[in-house]
């Protein structure tokens, strides 16, 4: 500590090999998991190609939904159909994902997503707004079934010792395939039209389903009362579970806070992309400032922890600041400051809530609890949309619903923070 102390290159020199290694700790890790194991790796390419096709057509809703009138309401309702499925669908996808092979799951919901995709290219070619996103809000319907199973298979793959790796690693490829996704779908929107990246959206639809389909059975295990039925009843079980446990508790709510802030960033980003990068056309400007957030996001859980605790309060905190800069001020320096932090902290906040909840939930449960989870942050994140939409429009301030929902999210940090000081005799 006295040489640290004495010579500050040589502690800096520390910090940075200490950064290193545990990336490339982390980085040799991910290499191991896709080399080794096949069924990962077919899960890993899945999620990869999906995401691609996602965030084509994610720009390219955007633009023709500003097009089309450019009220901060109308944008808010592209994240709103985008997220608020994931909640309805709660009572079918987490019990589905306890009682049919997760493997069928997935198939059909690649293909589901597909036919649906190819319904928004008509739409889109038709210009009709309301229809393109009502058959979005059917395919992220589609696409909720898929994702909770896939979330539910990922210990049984891995293994539970692998399961911060693994998260790390599809939070990673979240980020890049947001990136790429992103930046080619701002080019695409461009040069093909919005509905031609909508049309390379459901091709990458068909291909994820021709690389899962080399899956094997992903059956779920049964618990003492026998597998669950679609319905609130079964998944009741699942939230008495999670409520006598107020860590478990805390896990399952810990991406509801930034998802929140999130809800009203989205709308300040696509709201502010114009004005302040002028030097470009919107769809690349909006492109941009997403990539930007993209790449903090997946920098966000390889950080050490002596950086970034790997608590997942923390994450959010980051995330909080990284937002309201964005809000607080007009440069683009500082935007991108701010979308920086914005990534990292959601970022780390997913993949170490994520970990932890499939490491404290037994497999029976697993659907249930993981649909619990995406409930409470999609119906946080698509209401906080809405309102950041409403409140901006109200006020002609397009930051108005940044700060509302970033003080609403804040809200459910404290209350979560609470829950982790608990604990009680049926606390695991």
């Amino acid at each position: 500590m006295r040489l640290e102390a004495r010579h500050p290159r040589c502690c800096a020199t520390v910090l940075e090999t200490r950064t290193r290694d545990g990336m490339n700790e982390d980085f040799r890790g991910f290499g191991r998991l896709i080399r080794e194991n096949r069924d990962f790796r077919r899960i890993w390419l899945c999620h990869m190609i999906s995401l691609f096709g996602d965030w084509l057509s994610y720009i390219a809703v955007s633009v023709i939904a500003v097009k089309s009138g450019g009220s901060a309401l109308a944008v808010a309702m592209v994240i709103f159909v985008h997220s608020i499925p994931l909640a309805l669908m709660t009572p079918i996808s987490g019990p589905l994902a306890d009682r049919v092979d997760r493997k069928r799951l997935l198939l059909g919901a690649y293909l589901g997503a597909s036919l649906l995709t190819l319904g928004m290219w008509g739409a889109a070619n038709a210009s009709s707004v309301w229809m393109l996103q009502g058959l979005l809000f059917l395919r992220v319907c589609v696409s909720a079934i898929g994702m909770t199973a896939r979330s539910a298979s990922i210990p049984s793959i891995v293994g539970r010792d692998n399961l911060r790796l693994a998260n790390a690693l599809l939070g990673l490829t979240w980020s890049v395939m947001f990136t790429l996704g992103l930046a080619i779908g701002g080019f695409a929107s461009d040069l093909l039209s919005p509905s031609g990246a909508i049309l390379l959206d459901a091709m990458t639809f068909l291909l994820a389903m021709a690389v899962a389909a080399g899956l094997p059975s992903l059956k779920p295990a049964t618990g003492e009362g026998g597998p669950p039925r679609p319905g609130l009843g079964d998944l009741m079980q699942a939230w008495r579970y999670v409520t006598a446990r107020p860590k478990l508790l805390a896990t399952v709510l810990a991406k509801t806070p930034p998802t929140i802030a999130n809800g009203g960033a989205w709308v300040t980003l696509n709201l502010v992309a114009g004005p302040r990068m002028s030097f470009t056309t919107l769809a690349i400007g909006i492109g941009m400032m997403q990539c930007v957030r993209a790449i903090g996001s997946g920098i966000g859980p390889l950080l050490p922890e002596w950086i970034i605790p790997r608590n997942s309060l923390v994450g959010t905190i980051v995330a909080f600041v990284g937002v309201l800069l964005l809000a607080a001020f007009d440069s683009v320096l500082t935007s991108f400051i701010g979308l920086s932090l914005w990534g990292i902290g959601m970022g780390h906040c997913w993949v170490i809530s994520a970990a932890n909840l499939q490491e404290a939930t037994p497999d029976h449960l697993l659907g249930r609890v993981t649909s619990l989870d995406i409930f409470m942050f999609s119906i946080g994140g698509s209401l906080a949309a809405v309102l950041a939409g409403f409140l901006c429009d109200l006020w002609g301030d397009p930051a108005a619903g940044t700060w509302a929902a970033t003080a609403a999210g804040f809200v459910i940090w404290v209350y979560c923070y609470r829950l982790t000081r608990r604990g009680g005799p049926a606390e695991e």
